[in-house]
């Protein structure tokens, strides 16, 4: 990743850690404590589960997978993270995935949360499984070099 790219994710971070604080600022001014404490809870169940990025992936990978995170986020998708097992991002940059099979899933999510798994099956072969909550079989896509 670019160092402008990362200075650009650094840039976004900062400007939802400042919303984060005016949300509870504003529950603060109101005197509404439990709803503090609700937001708060709220975030620190979103912050765990954006641990799956940064356990066990290279440097690179974490940071990919994150800006594709924020990226869905910035697009009203509800989405986390379930599974990553990729040794190389190189064929997910060159195809955008899985931004790309999340918004195309996303369109027919209906407000639900998505759930997805990327898994290399061989070098140059990755498959995107994309999980609606409430749905039994995941939407899978192959992405290959």
């Amino acid at each position: 990743m670019k160092e402008e790219q990362v200075v650009q994710l650094l840039r976004h971070i900062r400007h939802d850690f400042g919303n984060h604080l005016q949300v509870i600022s504003g529950y603060l001014d109101l005197g509404r404590s439990d709803a503090i404490r609700e937001y708060i809870n709220s975030l620190v169940e979103e912050m765990a589960e954006e641990r799956i990025i940064f356990n066990s992936q290279t440097p690179e990978a974490a940071l990919y997978f994150y800006q594709q995170l924020l990226m869905a986020r910035e697009r009203g998708i509800n989405m986390r993270f379930q599974d990553l097992q990729v040794s190389s991002i190189k064929v997910l940059e060159k195809h955008q995935e899985p931004l790309q099979s999340i918004i195309k899933a996303a369109a027919q999510a209906d407000d639900k949360r998505l759930s997805v798994s990327v898994r290399e099956s061989e070098p140059g072969r990755v498959q995107v499984f994309i999980s609606m909550d409430g749905e039994t079989e995941p939407v899978s896509v192959a992405v290959m070099e």
